[in-house]
């Protein structure tokens, strides 16, 4: 391949082949924290990163670093697929409004949970108990919040309501199969999460918060990203990354886990669902190439963009719009690269943003795509060895190398309509935002907010003045620090 390769012409025919086995770009970012994580009594932080070094990154997957943007570079105009342009709207006050709850849950430095108004009053702690807790995932109707806790006794799931101390109700304990991941179902009253397997690598598990003693095990694999459809009565899910063990199907949830395969699975993460339930997103791999797929469940047709590297995809919350990054290069391995708009009626493509995009996330009225982007041409200053891919080895770590610091990367905000983005602000995120949050964001984005119910403003957990802080992002570039912690998510409504 030569060095001027474009991985999407203009005709969009000539396309990269599927890289050979690399490296996954965030695990060399998360190496330089994992060993900190390791004593952790939430073991499924470690977990869930060391999985991706463990065998699970698709076929000839290892690990690639981030280079480390430098603190002192002039920040530039952000470069959109068209011309640069002011965001719209933006808003006049450092406090967005929005009808409703319009609360913001987040994870304490004493590892307690606590919500607060986006105004930074009418503070309250939900829990002050011996345990430390993390990823709150609010409800669809906001009435309830699921979180992970944790001791040197084991793990748990709990529900709690937005009032002060009032205890929260547990679904499931384990002293052993330790819960990582929670993803409410659409109609509020089913916690699905991910849980360590004994032999099956992760479980998929169901509880009930009708039922708070009664959890069961839906499906097993590794990894497992899943869509609950708009029913609330199936799943689309996705285990596995290539080869016989590799699957993707639409599951009952009060079946036993069964499924037809939909398509051989592609190189990617989460599948897709559309708003209107209409349309699929996955990838399929044929002949060692993957192409990202939109699948018409009416009429049977299908879109295919063949791609480099990972594909994470996600459809917008209020149109048949699926937004999508992959590498920029035919040798890339990652899904970090450009983003890329597919209108799933006439697949028309457009580009977005020719960034160096790590993620991204709708905005709940679908105008506004945020995405965190590392810049291009700057050197970092981490450079850590990463986890050792041989499986003989699996589970070891190679010896991380001091570094001086996270990257920083850019908050971007994009128009989907006009193409036109803004940088709205640079920042470095918190060890945990890095580590878990962002490798799995197309899971996360299903699951976890950061954007206001208005989509007027996001909270970001940052590294500021050498403390953790839970801080606003108004579409204007102003920005509010609400408090100390490590992670924060908006009510959905």
């Amino acid at each position: 391949m030569s060095d001027d390769f474009n991985p999407y012409p203009q005709d969009e025919e000539r396309l990269p082949e599927q890289p050979q086995r690399g490296r996954f770009l965030f695990i060399v970012v998360a190496v330089i924290v994992i060993i900190g994580l390791l004593g952790s009594a939430i073991g499924g932080v470690a977990w869930i990163i060391l999985s991706r070094a463990d065998g699970t990154a698709p076929a000839g997957v290892e690990n690639e670093g981030v280079a480390n943007v430098a603190e002192t570079a002039v920040v530039p105009t952000v470069i959109a697929a068209t011309t640069v342009a002011p965001a719209a709207t933006p808003s006049t006050s450092p406090t967005p409004s929005a009808p409703g709850i319009n609360r913001i849950a987040f994870v304490n430095d004493d590892g307690q949970i606590e919500t607060i108004a986006p105004d930074g009053r009418d503070g309250r702690a939900l829990t002050d108990v011996a345990q430390r807790f993390q990823f709150p995932a609010w409800s669809p109707d906001g009435q309830y919040l699921a979180a992970i806790g944790g001791d040197a006794v084991g793990s748990a799931v709990y529900v709690l309501r937005d009032q002060e101390l009032i205890g929260p109700d547990r679904l499931y304990f384990s002293r052993s199969q330790t819960p990582f991941y929670l993803y409410w179902s659409p109609d509020s009253r089913t916690v699905s999460f991910l849980a360590n397997h004994p032999s099956e690598g992760i479980g998929l598990h169901l509880a009930s918060v009708d039922d708070a003693a009664d959890s069961r095990l839906l499906a097993t694999g590794q990894p497992l990203y899943w869509n609950w459809a708009a029913s609330g009565q199936q799943m689309l899910i996705h285990t596995g990354f290539s080869g016989d063990e590799a699957r993707l199907a639409l599951i009952d949830v009060s079946g036993d886990g069964s499924g037809d395969n939909i398509a051989d699975p592609g190189f990617f993460q989460a599948p897709g669902i559309s708003a209107d339930g209409r349309y699929w997103a996955y990838a399929e791999a044929s002949g060692g190439i993957s192409h990202v797929v939109i699948a018409d469940t009416e009429s049977d047709d299908q879109h295919r963009e063949r791609h480099a590297g990972l594909a994470a995809m996600a459809w917008s919350p209020t149109a048949n719009q699926l937004a999508f990054i992959s590498s920029a290069t035919a040798d890339g391995t990652s899904f970090v690269g450009p983003l890329r708009l597919v209108d799933a009626q006439t697949g028309a493509v457009q580009l977005l943003s020719q960034d160096t995009v790590l993620a991204f996330f709708w905005s709940p009225d679908g105008r506004y795509i945020a995405t965190i982007s590392l810049r291009d041409g700057e050197e970092g200053d981490i450079n850590v060895a990463a986890p050792l891919p041989d499986s003989s080895r699996r589970g070891r770590l190679a010896k991380p190398v001091p570094q001086r610091g996270l990257p920083f990367f850019d908050l971007i905000v994009i128009d989907v309509a006009t193409r036109e983005g803004r940088q709205l602000t640079r920042f470095r995120p918190t060890v945990l935002f890095v580590t878990q949050f962002l490798p799995f964001f197309d899971q996360y984005a299903l699951s976890h907010r950061i954007w206001s119910p208005a989509g007027d403003a996001l909270v970001l957990p940052m590294e500021e003045n050498g403390a953790n802080q839970i801080v606003m992002v108004l579409l204007n570039g102003q920005t509010r620090t609400l408090a100390q912690g490590s992670s924060a998510f908006w009510s959905p409504r």
